[in-house]
C-alpha cells in the first residue's frame, strides 16, 4: 500500500488542491481519500480501469461529500488565484503572465463542473477517455462530449477576453 501511496498521492493532492483551493485541506482530504480506498481495497476491479483513476474516483467523492458538509465556506471558493501563480522575472512581463494565467483560470472555473472535471483529469493528468469515465461513472461518449465542449467553449471565452485587451484603451486614446 506504502508503494501505491508514494507512486499516486502528488496526484490525488494535485486534483483535490484543484477542487477545493486550499493546501492544508487539501493534506487532510487526500489523507481521507486513502483511508477510504483501505477500506474499501476488496471492491477495487481491475477491469472497471486503473488503480489510479479509482483512486481519483474516491478523491472526487471526497471532495463533493466535502462541499456538502457544513465545513465548506463561500470564501474558501472564492480565494484568489493569485495566491497559486508565482511569476520570475521581468516585473511588465510578470504582471502580463499573471493576467493571461488568470483569464485562463476563470474561464476554466466559469465551466460547469462536469466539464471542469473532465478537462482537468484528461489534460493535466492525462487520463484516458475510459479512465474519464471510470472515475465520473459517466459513459465514455459522455466523457469525450464534456471534453470536446469544454474546448470549444474556452476558447471561444478566451478569445472574447483577448479582444478585451487591457491595452484597447490606450491605443483608443493615441489617435487623439
Amino acid at each position: 500500500m506504502e508503494l501505491l501511496i508514494r507512486h499516486t498521492y502528488s496526484d490525488i493532492y494535485r486534483f483535490i488542491r484543484w477542487k477545493i483551493h486550499n493546501d492544508e485541506l487539501a493534506w487532510d482530504l487526500a489523507q481521507t481519500v486513502y483511508e477510504k480506498a483501505w477500506a474499501k481495497l476488496d471492491s477495487y476491479q481491475n477491469k472497471q480501469g486503473s488503480f489510479r483513476a479509482w483512486l481519483m474516483a474516491i478523491a472526487r467523492n471526497v471532495c463533493i461529500d466535502y462541499f456538502r458538509s457544513k465545513g465548506a465556506r463561500q470564501a474558501e471558493l472564492n480565494q484568489s488565484l493569485s495566491d497559486e501563480i508565482t511569476v520570475e522575472g521581468d516585473f511588465l512581463e510578470g504582471i502580463l503572465l499573471r493576467e493571461e494565467v488568470k483569464q485562463v483560470y476563470a474561464a476554466i472555473y466559469s465551466l460547469p463542473e462536469e466539464q471542469r472535471d473532465a478537462l482537468l483529469l484528461r489534460y493535466k493528468y492525462e487520463f484516458t477517455f475510459t479512465e474519464i469515465a471510470a472515475v465520473t461513472d459517466e459513459p465514455e461518449s459522455t466523457v469525450k462530449s464534456r471534453v470536446s465542449r469544454s474546448l470549444i467553449k474556452l476558447r471561444d471565452l478566451l478569445r472574447y477576453s483577448k479582444q478585451e485587451d487591457i491595452s484597447q484603451p490606450l491605443k483608443k486614446g493615441a489617435g487623439k
